[in-house]
């Protein structure tokens, strides 16, 4: 996560572009599972653990990280729609960081949760790293 960060603000992100990644890491594996045992497990989870409110909500599931780098940085570009970023230099940055496993054990697949999340009102990425039991929540903010 962190090096995903970082190459984001060296090579691609402009300055008053805001990333913030929160990762819960999980103690034991059937607790990974159940809670991504079905949607409606996967949603109570988000909303026990960090608050999110996703009532009526559904989450497209990239479990290729190659779809999966698509669909986050068609996330990045819907803050603006302009030339802060390529969405070609976004992708190169997605796809390394979703697709960069040697087994599918150590896969990490991209839920895109649909509805209107602060602070910029778009999807909620969710990132669940297999290898490491744990999701990240990834939120981003624009402030030109």
């Amino acid at each position: 996560m962190q090096q995903f960060i970082e190459n984001m603000r060296e090579k691609v992100l402009p300055e008053s572009f805001l990333l913030t990644g929160a990762s819960f890491c999980f103690k034991n594996e059937d607790e990974f599972l159940a809670a991504l045992s079905d949607s409606e497990s996967f949603l109570s989870f988000l909303k026990e653990n960090w608050g999110f409110d996703c009532p009526g909500s559904y989450s497209d599931v990239f479990f290729s990280g190659f779809l999966g780098s698509y669909a986050l940085a068609l996330w990045f570009m819907e803050f603006d729609e302009d030339n802060w970023f390529s969405f070609e230099d976004v992708q190169v940055e997605t796809e390394k960081y979703l697709n960069s496993y040697s087994s599918i054990s150590e896969r990490k697949e991209l839920r895109m949760i649909k509805g209107s999340f602060l602070p910029m009102k778009l999807d909620l990425p969710v990132v669940v790293d297999y290898e490491n039991m744990s999701f990240t929540i990834w939120t981003g903010e624009l402030k030109d």
